[in-house]
């Protein structure tokens, strides 16, 4: 037995041995003071005991409660973002329907409103699908364009949805003219984010600044759709026409809904 067992041996039996003592040796009121003084301490010990198991009792029923509560919150939040994204969607809808408006009042044309659904991971600025198809009356040539100006025309068409051909994709020719100089050309992307405006006459005055339109010499595509903008002009001695480089007006990284000239 170690020696703290030992010393608590000894005062269990010293009290004992008290309790006897005074038991046997004092008058019964003097053994009920002596009572009274040997089950003082435990009394006390008991009342500490039970004043922590009942703080317990009651941390562990406030813990539940707030449990609860903070799963009813979560549930709350849940539901409210949930609302919150049916919400943007709907804003996003009526954004679509307004710059519809805007843009058939621009161009006296029917537009139907599409949502970007994909882009090609090997020709990302050159090809987007849309959702929309022949079911929505899209047939391929059809203009593409947002609030900015000119997207692509529609390539492929399929029942529900259709591919665009984007101003950046090097295999794209769309007519084009120099509003200022009413010169003509042919746009086609330079596979480095710019487009490039080929056969316009080296006596041209086309100048950095100008702005480029749709020409409208095609069935399908209207003309006077904003393309871009002049960034660079060069000629190389010998050649017949000059080279113009095109900053178009749309942010191709940033598209998310666009509208099909109908």
């Amino acid at each position: 037995m170690s020696t703290k067992g030992k010393v608590f041996l000894f005062v269990i039996l010293f009290f004992t041995s008290l309790q006897i003592v005074i038991a046997t040796a004092h008058p019964p009121g003097v053994r009920i003071r002596g009572l009274r003084f040997l089950a003082l301490p435990l009394y006390r010990g008991e009342l500490v005991v039970r004043n922590a198991f009942r703080s317990w009792i009651e941390l562990l029923k406030e813990k539940k409660e707030l449990l609860e509560e903070n799963r009813h919150l979560q549930e709350e939040l849940g539901r409210l973002q949930g609302e919150k994204v049916l919400l943007e969607e709907k804003l996003e809808q009526l954004q679509m329907e307004i710059e519809a408006e805007r843009i058939e009042r621009r161009f006296s044309f029917e537009v139907v409103p599409a949502q970007v659904v994909g882009r090609d991971p090997y020709d990302w600025f050159g090809r987007i699908t849309i959702d929309r198809g022949k079911k929505d009356g899209i047939t391929e040539g059809l203009a593409v364009v947002t609030y900015q100006g000119m997207v692509g025309r529609v390539e492929k068409v399929y029942d529900r949805y259709a591919e665009v051909q984007m101003l950046l994709s090097s295999s794209l020719a769309l007519g084009v003219l120099v509003q200022r100089t009413r010169d003509l050309g042919v746009l086609s992307g330079d596979g480095k984010g710019a487009c490039v405006v080929k056969y316009i006459p080296r006596d041209s005055q086309v100048a950095e600044g100008d702005l480029v339109i749709t020409s409208g010499l095609g069935e399908k595509i209207p003309r006077g759709i904003v393309v871009g903008m002049v960034t660079e002009v060069s000629e190389r001695q010998g050649d017949l026409f000059k080279e113009v480089v095109v900053r178009p007006s749309c942010d191709f990284s940033r598209l998310g809904r666009v509208f099909v000239i109908r």
